[in-house]
């Protein structure tokens, strides 16, 4: 069972790190025998989609980066989780420019039927993220959609989010209870594979 974790933060030891090593603590505790895999946006070369339409007409993509590792690291995992902060609304920009390139999974997959990753295997994929701001209506909204479709581009079900608004007033190791929920939804999450 292999599962990959990304941190989409620019800030390596940030809430987000945080929120998610605890995720990843709790979830190898539960399902020791899963191997997990733990990347750092901010250490990959990954160039934003430049609309160039190839992966219309040939398998995979033709920008050749960090990127195309991934492409088999999303196919190998049962289990996929994102971790970023929310900037503008959404993921940061390092981690928009991986989901944009997602778009060569739903052109295979779609208009050449010929899929880059396994589209009958189970997966799940799970999602962090922190806001600066005190919580509203409005504090993870937008960044759900974006989500979303790339859980579906990567045929995986997207099932749920950990969130934590108002981080800009109390960074999570200053909200008693953040740390421990990350841990409880490190297991539900085990519960799951």
């Amino acid at each position: 069972m292999k599962g990959l974790a990304i941190l989409g933060s620019p800030h390596n030891n940030g809430n987000n790190a945080k929120i998610l090593k605890r995720v990843i603590d709790s979830l190898k505790e539960e399902k020791s025998e899963i191997e997990l895999e733990y990347l750092q946006i901010k250490d990959l070369e990954i160039q934003p989609c430049v609309a160039c339409y190839n992966c219309k007409k040939k398998q995979g993509c033709v920008i050749d980066d960090d990127m195309i590792e991934i492409y088999s690291k999303l196919d190998q995992a049962d289990l996929i989780i994102l971790a970023s902060p929310i900037y503008f609304n959404t993921v940061t920009a390092q981690l928009k420019a991986l989901i944009d390139r997602c778009q060569a999974l739903w052109a295979n997959k779609f208009i050449l039927k010929d899929p880059l990753i396994d589209t009958e295997k189970k997966r799940i994929g799970a999602f962090i993220s922190t806001a600066g701001e005190p919580l509203s209506e409005d504090s993870f909204k937008y960044v759900v959609g974006t989500l979303d479709l790339f859980f579906k581009g990567a045929d995986t079900e997207y099932y749920d989010n950990f969130f934590v608004p108002n981080i800009d007033n109390k960074s999570v190791t200053e909200q008693s209870n953040v740390l421990q929920d990350a841990e409880k939804w490190g297991k539900d999450l085990a519960e799951q594979l």
